[in-house]
């Protein structure tokens, strides 16, 4: 029941995220609109949550039960929920760069041994390369954060 119940509330979320995004520009083929991005990231959940509402249907009764993860992976799989969920709060305050900076280096450091160090250099990697596909190539607007307008002004 837990596949059909989030394959139901992703197929809802989806469709109203849908619904939303086709009132943003989508633009032309050369310079896309605010709106291509978020019109992917709906299909891509709705086509997920079908996935979801499909496996609920194929499941037998007699499969085992999804079993959650104990000791120091469940710790991990919390810690990990966290660190998405500061990351959503911060873009707004610290822009989408910063956020992004800080947050794939903590998810490096969580899921893998290497120093401080290469986790910043990796992350510092990723989060250059975010921004030039998407802020310098696309010219998709991305938050600036509250905190680095301050200090601009």
């Amino acid at each position: 029941m837990g596949y059909i119940g989030a394959g139901i509330v992703g197929v809802l979320l989806s469709s109203g995220y849908l619904h939303m995004t086709l009132e943003l520009p989508m633009g032309e083929m050369d310079q896309p609109g605010a709106g291509v991005f978020p019109v992917l990231v709906a299909g891509i959940l709705f086509v997920a949550s079908l996935s979801a509402l499909w496996e609920g249907w194929q499941r037998r009764e007699n499969s085992p039960a999804l079993d959650l993860p104990e000791g120091s992976d469940g710790i991990r799989l919390l810690k990990m929920i966290s660190l998405l969920l500061i990351y959503f709060l911060a873009i707004p305050w610290a822009g989408f760069s910063l956020s992004s900076l800080l947050f794939c280096m903590l998810v490096i450091r969580l899921l893998s041994t290497l120093s401080w160090k290469q986790c910043g250099l990796y992350a510092f990697l990723m989060t250059a390369t975010l921004h030039l596909i998407f802020i310098s190539a696309l010219k998709v607007p991305m938050p600036v954060g509250v905190l680095i307008d301050f200090f601009r002004s």
